[in-house]
């Protein structure tokens, strides 16, 4: 599980959705009863564009994509070699914007990917579409590719069909509970553990991404739920990351051992309420009080 620390407060804007800032300081709950536009995602703590470059530079040489001179040559390999740049590139930006290295409504330009990567245009551009085809960004007229923004009334109805997967999947992973699975649950609940732990100790920020949803799926056994969840579900970690960086998890990690516990024990009822209650208190700790 990869680690980055950082701190944040929340605050709103009138006619507008959540928004979430970085600080080096407590995190600060706003009770004011309005509306937001989210401009602001968690960043990694003290870390400028150049730092976030040159670490995205090291992830880059580790994970040796393909230099862009490969294209010239050998042009029989240049169509698996640029699938192989847009697959990693997109996998880097998806990773990105779900830990608020891009924030919502911020653009993510070509001329600053190429400079980066010394990639071309055609890689740059697949895996700049294959991350508005994941629901993460869109395609806006004049401004290229930007980070999607939800504003209030959309974010409670994301997190309403979240909530009905999730209730599905918690009913089926306690009715199929397995010796493997309650292996599995023991050694993630003690990686989550140790992540609100770095939190609580210096106000750090890890990045779960989607650890909880990925046991869970796995334990209910349901491929169509798993394939419906991966297509449906990616954008909600965005803002699960940024409940659990603005609370420190300190309800959220209650309400995922319950779960787990309850799945574990095989209890159907009991771990549909733990995920209900979940999902309403990841809206809490957004600033955010719906009905679900």
């Amino acid at each position: 599980m990869a680690f980055e620390r950082q701190n944040l407060h929340s605050s709103r804007r009138e006619g507008h959705g959540i928004q979430i800032h970085i600080t080096h300081e407590s995190a600060v709950t706003d009770v004011r009863p309005r509306l937001w536009l989210i401009e602001h995602m968690a960043r990694p703590r003290a870390k400028t564009l150049s730092t976030a470059s040159s670490e995205a530079r090291t992830s880059q040489k580790a994970s040796k994509p393909p230099p862009e001179n490969l294209e010239k040559q050998n042009p029989r390999q240049s169509g698996a070699d640029r699938f192989s740049r847009t697959v990693w590139l997109s996998g880097l930006l998806r990773e990105r914007i779900l830990k608020g290295v891009y924030r919502p409504g911020e653009r993510i330009r070509e001329i600053q990917l190429r400079s980066e990567f010394g990639f071309s245009n055609g890689p740059i551009r697949e895996a700049l579409q294959a991350v508005v085809a994941d629901g993460l960004a869109e395609r806006v007229h004049w401004a290229g590719i930007r980070v999607k923004t939800l504003d209030e009334k959309q974010l409670v109805e994301l997190f309403q069909v979240r909530l009905a997967l999730l209730e599905c999947a918690s009913d089926l992973a306690a009715r199929n509970i397995s010796a493997d699975s309650r292996a599995s649950a023991g050694v993630l609940k003690k990686e989550l553990t140790t992540g609100f732990e770095e939190i609580e100790k210096d106000g750090g920020h890890i990045s779960f991404n989607g650890a909880l949803s990925a046991w869970l799926l796995s334990t209910a056994g349901n491929e169509t739920l798993k394939e419906l969840w991966n297509k449906t579900m990616l954008q909600t970690l965005i803002y699960v990351n940024a409940s659990l960086i603005r609370s420190h998890g300190r309800k959220g990690r209650l309400l995922i051992n319950k779960l787990i516990d309850a799945i574990c024990a095989g209890n159907v009822s009991e771990a549909r309420g733990a995920a209900r209650a979940l999902t309403k208190q990841t809206l809490l700790d957004l600033g955010v009080s719906a009905e679900l």
